[in-house]
């Protein structure tokens, strides 16, 4: 397929479609119910929106879809009339969303164009509601007729003239005579007042969001030929993202056959996940991908794609639920079996809110061997899970490999590559030959603090997700921990043993159940700017759309300061370009020290890192550790980290914690001593 052309999307909805759909309905109807609690006319305009941000970018029915499931919710929330006030200002929403990615910000004249017969339109069904259903028209009036002398009893008494009187008995036999007239009117006035109202304030917005540049790029699902991804030959394939000056792969040549294990190995931000979404049928910026037919993202028998990030996956209420998500009806799926593969037996019930990131990932990996398909294409699936997990997670793909599936792992590990058929290796968007080994790194041992000092203090926490209904679970066990001035603490434990809920509970992102967590004597959850933590999934921590943003207002800066935020990515090991980088062109590993890089622009006393070195390259771990060794030993920054990657880890902590079920089962106070 020539990159050059791009043929227009048809067919059902695509997995991004469902999921915009879904999002914008929510958000449609969240704003619904709000608005009719709010007695301004202007809240009911805000309604219109998300619908007018789907619609500048997708198709007609991706629209048709939110507005149907916002309609459901307005349904039980507020009746007929209240669907009927969605369906209005999600057509208004439409729109300005149509004419501004058409004309932009000249369509104002084409929204009053079509706003005007939409406002007729609309006016003689009420004018017609109101002629069959008398009595509705009979009670409005009669409100409206009472409403107005009983101010006029209220002027009169104040001692207004007899002209008043008249002139206010005049419009009311106005009123009720030619009813149809000034209700039609109103209506007309109102629907164009509305979609005037909403492009102004659509346009606005659009020119500060990347939303409307943004084009989903993926390959239509479809009914009409069978999923031919394999096999799938690249010929000089090159892809810039939007908004950019350099290429994120450059003049690849690559062939995948069927039944292969190939590994993609290189650096963070060499293109590995760009290239890993080309083969998912992402079209080139130039060059040609050539595959016997459809790529079938999602269907049975064709591609699916295992992102780094397993909570962008993860969509149903259990898992049971999720495996079944977006798959036919007449599809049976072995569940037990599945989730016993990815080594998460009997979890079938299990709420997905409760799994842990590595779990998450497994439940993900689950869900695509559900569609049974040709080719798998793993991006990083083991940055999330222990080192047994990992081990384990490679020689499934290697099984799923051998039983005839295509599979491509992308990860920045060599030892990952042990099983692969082939590795091909990435740097900087090019194919280059294979790094010669590098020299081992001798360890540098942190110095203990200069003088022990209590910073962090937990005693007998326990914390229950649900707590009192039947879905209850119960994270963390009466833990008691105590942390030193300037301490570094490996908190380690298998996945599932309450890593996370303790992080976000140092935090203050948590509460405990009961028992207490204090920073300086202070609970956790009162203090503010003394603890940083980074999450497992940095992408849910960076809220805003570029890098330079990002930081700066993180650290409290009034304005974007280039140099400064130069100045700490420096810290990271990221150059200063990355500035003005958008937050979703990074890879996983430049999110990762980017939210790092963001809380220590806050200067903490205490930074909790929840798997700081998932996704990193060698480079890159070696980097962060070198920071985090200086922030605890020089500046005696209190460490706390989570993980169950312990490799370099005992340069920046002298203690570690075990957990096990949520319990702690060693302090690391012996092992310190």
């Amino acid at each position: 397929m020539n990159a050059g052309t791009r043929t227009r999307t048809r067919g059902p909805l695509q997995p991004p479609e469902l999921a915009a759909a879904a999002v914008f309905g929510a958000l449609t109807a969240v704003l619904s119910v709000v608005a009719g609690l709010i007695p301004i006319g202007v809240a009911q305009v805000l309604v219109a929106l998300p619908i007018a941000f789907l619609a500048i970018t997708g198709r007609v029915r991706t629209v048709i879809a939110a507005t149907t499931a916002a309609g459901v919710v307005a349904l039980i929330a507020g009746g007929p009339f209240a669907v009927a006030a969605v369906v209005l200002l999600a057509a208004i929403g439409t729109l300005v969303g149509f004419a501004q990615r058409r004309w932009g910000r000249s369509a104002v004249f084409v929204i009053f164009a079509c706003s005007v017969p939409m406002g007729l339109t609309v006016a003689a069904a009420v004018v017609g509601l109101l002629v069959v259903f008398e009595q509705t028209r009979v009670l409005l009036l009669e409100a409206l007729v009472n409403t107005m002398r009983g101010m006029l009893a209220a002027f009169e008494a104040a001692g207004a003239d007899t002209e008043l009187s008249r002139i206010v008995n005049e419009t009311i036999d106005f009123l009720v005579t030619y009813w149809w007239l000034w209700i039609g009117s109103a209506v007309v006035l109102g629907v164009v007042g509305t979609a005037l109202l909403a492009f102004g304030m659509f346009a606005s917005v659009a020119q500060r969001s990347t939303w409307p540049r943004q084009q989903a790029g993926w390959p239509q699902r479809t009914t009409e030929r069978e999923p031919g991804p394999l096999p799938v030959k690249l010929n000089s394939v090159s892809y810039r993202y939007p908004g950019t000056t350099v290429d994120a792969l450059s003049n690849v040549d690559l062939t995948i056959t069927e039944g292969e294990f190939v590994a993609v190995v290189g650096a963070n931000g060499s293109g590995k996940s760009t290239l890993a979404r080309i083969l998912a049928g992402l079209d080139p910026t130039s060059g040609f991908v050539d595959r016997p037919g459809p790529v079938g993202l999602g269907s049975p028998g064709g591609t699916v794609l295992v992102f780094q990030h397993p909570e962008a996956q993860v969509l149903g209420r259990t898992v049971g639920e999720d495996l079944r998500w977006g798959t036919s009806s007449d599809i049976d799926i072995d569940i037990d079996s599945l989730l016993a593969r990815v080594g998460l037996e009997g979890m079938g019930n299990r709420a997905t809110e409760d799994l842990s990131g590595g779990q998450q990932q497994r439940l993900a990996l689950a869900a695509a061997l559900a569609r049974t398909p040709k080719l798998l294409i793993a991006d990083e699936i083991t940055a999330m899970v222990d080192s047994d997990s990992r081990t384990a997670l490679v020689g499934l793909l290697a099984e799923i490999a051998a039983g005839g599936t295509t599979v491509v792992l992308i990860t920045h590990l060599d030892d990952e590559t042990a099983h692969a058929d082939r590795v091909v290796h990435l740097d900087r968007g090019h194919t280059v030959a294979p790094p010669a080994p590098e020299q081992r790194r001798e360890a540098i041992m942190a110095a203990p603090p200069v003088q022990w000092l209590a910073v962090l203090e937990l005693r007998e926490v326990t914390h229950t997700y649900s707590a009192r209904t039947p879905w209850a679970h119960t994270a963390l066990h009466n833990v008691s921990l105590t942390v030193g001035r300037g301490e570094g603490v490996l908190v380690v434990g298998a996945n599932g043993s309450g890593k996370t809920t303790l992080a976000w509970t140092i935090a203050g992102l948590l509460r405990p159940t009961s028992g207490t967590c204090t920073v300086h004597d202070t609970p956790s959850a009162r203090v503010r700017g003394e603890v940083g933590l980074v999450f497992q999934q940095a992408r849910l921590q960076l809220q805003r759309p570029t890098v330079a943003r990002e930081i700066s207002e993180v650290a409290g800066l009034h304005r974007t300061d280039h140099q400064y935020v130069a100045a700490v990515l420096k810290r990271v090991g990221l150059s200063a370009g990355l500035a003005v980088r958008p937050i979703d062109q990074l890879s996983g590993g430049e999110m990762r020290r980017v939210a790092i890089a963001a809380q220590l622009s806050r200067a903490p006393r205490v930074l909790v890192l929840d798997e700081p070195l998932a996704g990193l390259d060698a480079a890159g771990r070696r980097e962060l550790i070198s920071i985090l060794v200086h922030l605890r030993t020089v500046e005696h920054v209190t460490i706390v980290v989570i993980s169950h990657d312990l490799h370099g880890m005992e340069e920046v902590c002298s203690r570690t914690v075990v957990l096990e079920g949520g319990t702690v089962v060693d302090d690391g106070t012996k092992a310190a001593a």
